[in-house]
């Protein structure tokens, strides 16, 4: 999640008093219901149509300083969404926040189930541990699907993300950073995308995973965690610190393929754009029964004998790019393939990535940290397919900095379909 607060200030200098009150109230009495075991019940032990989990990797900025709000605000409003589920409606929410007392004492993890405006807590964990832990994360999912017995399950992924993006040191970030103040070690540490994908290895195949973090809709992304989930639903871009609007998008996680993609898109893209009118945050879903052959069209499409080999570059200029880290990266993928392609062959190619990418809501500006020139992109949102793609670049910044770019690109499965390799990417 970004945490660029900017635009939210004068929201925030009107939110009721009574208002705020109340969610810190509720936050405190949601941590203090959650100290201890003996009072795990379920609400109902009737057999579920889906069972969701919202994985709070929050022990971080999200929760601290100026951070400290975006996590208790997102749970009241789960909480207030939890009234619009149905009984056979089940929905989890693992936490692991800073924390943030004055008494100096270590906040640990726990789980909640949530239904009907009400907290069950289900589980404390006696110590602190990183969220971040792949072999932890896939506990806490696993916990859901040997405990609870559903038709379907779903997971929201919550927290900071940077895609597919990893250090070549291997200090493997990507998703959900956890700061480790409550254990003592104040080391950061994250999981990548590689690391998730095996992580859910260990349980069913997931309904969707929607995810509530920045940069996650990549074919990279998608690609990795195809055997994962049949959808993965997010943004390609930065998302305000503020994240989804769970009071609205709850009943959307229980519905089926189009109706469930499209609802939660629609009410958050609605949500912000009610709040910022020019701009909102750009979405989109993958399906990912369609990534496997997306992958081979855009193999194909890119024609050896047209293509620039290394070291010249296609013209990226007036190309759209969803982030900026020490250079442009994450280029739209239907932007960059139209601009290399023959209308011919960009047509077979985009009619395969329409089944891949069923649906998106395109904003031409979003919040972000970074000064990206949204002005000197081609304003035809049109054009756009809401996802993003790695494209290399004859560019010293792609390897002077720690991620080594134009070598950890190929971590990915993705890319080794796509074979860079051809044009003279090694």
């Amino acid at each position: 999640m970004a945490v660029n607060r900017e635009l939210f200030v004068s929201l925030q200098q009107n939110l009721d008093n009574m208002k705020y009150l109340l969610i810190l109230v509720s936050a405190l009495t949601l941590m203090t219901a959650c100290s201890h075991d003996d009072e795990s019940e379920p609400f109902t032990e009737k057999k579920a149509t889906r069972a969701v989990m919202i994985y709070m990797a929050g022990e971080n900025s999200l929760t601290v300083n100026n951070g400290v709000r975006y996590l208790s605000e997102d749970l009241e409003e789960i909480v207030e969404g939890s009234n619009l589920m149905s009984d056979t409606q089940r929905l989890f929410v693992f936490v692991d926040s800073l924390n943030t007392s004055k008494t100096g004492e270590k906040g640990t993890p726990y789980i909640i189930e949530v239904h009907g405006g009400k907290i069950y807590p289900q589980k404390t964990y006696d110590t602190d541990f990183y969220s971040s832990d792949p072999k932890r994360f896939a506990e806490v999912v696993k916990w859901m699907t040997d405990n609870i017995q559903a038709d379907g399950f779903g997971l929201v992924l919550w927290g900071h993300a940077d895609g597919w993006l990893e250090p070549k040191d291997k200090t493997h970030r990507s998703y959900g950073l956890d700061v480790g103040k409550d254990d003592g070690t104040n080391q950061e540490k994250w999981m990548t995308i590689r690391q998730m994908a095996e992580a859910l290895s260990t349980v069913p195949k997931l309904d969707f995973i929607f995810a509530d973090c920045c940069n996650m809709m990549c074919v990279e992304v998608g690609y990795e965690l195809r055997n994962a989930t049949s959808y993965l639903i997010g943004s390609p871009a930065e998302i305000p610190g503020y994240g989804a609007p769970y009071d609205l998008m709850i009943p959307y996680f229980y519905k089926n393929g189009e109706e469930m993609y499209k609802g939660l898109i629609d009410s958050y893209y609605d949500c912000y754009k009610d709040i910022f009118g020019n701009q909102s945050v750009p979405l989109s879903a993958i399906d990912t029964k369609y990534i496997e052959s997306l992958a081979q069209a855009t193999h194909d499409v890119l024609d050896s004998s047209t293509y620039p080999h290394y070291p010249s570059n296609p013209n990226m200029s007036a190309i759209l790019y969803y982030w900026y880290c020490y250079a442009p990266i994450f280029y739209d993928i239907r932007a960059f393939i139209k601009s290399v392609s023959t209308e011919e062959a960009f047509n077979q190619w985009d009619n395969i990535f329409q089944q891949a990418v069923p649906y998106r809501r395109m904003s031409m500006r979003w919040e972000t940290m970074f000064n990206i020139p949204f002005k000197t992109f081609n304003q035809d949102e049109s054009l756009y397919g809401c996802v993003s793609m790695f494209v290399p670049i004859n560019t010293s910044k792609y390897n002077a900095n720690p991620y080594y770019i134009l070598d950890t690109y190929n971590y990915y499965q993705w890319n080794q379909v796509v074979d860079w390799s051809r044009f003279g990417w090694n």
